[in-house]
């Protein structure tokens, strides 16, 4: 596993406006180099942060934020919920989520409690897998590794996947 830069961290907290506690790795970047989605340990503080993919693309999280204003979230659950095979796809990531986050843990101590709450939960931590806690996390996770079919038809409904002027360019001067 990569250590993520100084200078990433920058820009990263530029975007997000924030400063990221726990983060291990940029996972993606944009053609511009800039960092889209990264990767995050599922421990913080001791306690159990079961998202470990983060979406920082502040052009992706602005389309995102825009369909989920439209009701997007709700449309999405019902379309898992009239097709078993998307259905069952989506299971499919939210198991591979569990097992990449527990993979992740291997080192701490103490870590059973922590294992149980993270295998009690998907992307996201989320328990019940018909519903969606929200798009961005579906595309980060996409992005970031874990065919998620929910991820994959956002992206396809957004259509362009990046902006065209380096939105980013401006965190530079953070640096």
């Amino acid at each position: 596993m990569v250590c993520v830069s100084n200078e990433d961290l920058k820009i990263i907290s530029a975007q997000l406006e924030r400063f990221p506690k726990n983060v291990l790795e940029v996972s993606r970047r944009c053609s511009y180099g800039f960092p889209v989605v990264v990767k995050s340990k599922p421990v913080l503080n001791g306690k159990p942060f079961p998202t470990i993919y983060w979406l920082t693309c502040p052009y992706l999280r602005y389309h995102i934020s825009k369909l989920e204003a439209k009701g997007k979230i709700i449309e999405y659950e019902r379309l898992l919920s009239s097709s078993q095979r998307l259905f069952e796809l989506q299971i499919k990531a939210h198991l591979r989520a569990q097992s990449e986050a527990v993979e992740l843990i291997k080192d701490v101590k103490d870590d059973e409690w922590i294992v149980k709450r993270l295998k009690d939960g998907g992307m996201g931590g989320i328990s019940d897998f018909s519903h969606l806690k929200c798009l961005h996390l579906q595309v980060a996770y996409h992005l970031g590794g874990i065919e998620n079919p929910v991820g994959r038809l956002v992206l396809e409904e957004i259509g362009q996947l990046e902006c065209e002027n380096a939105w980013c360019k401006k965190y530079e001067e953070v640096i």
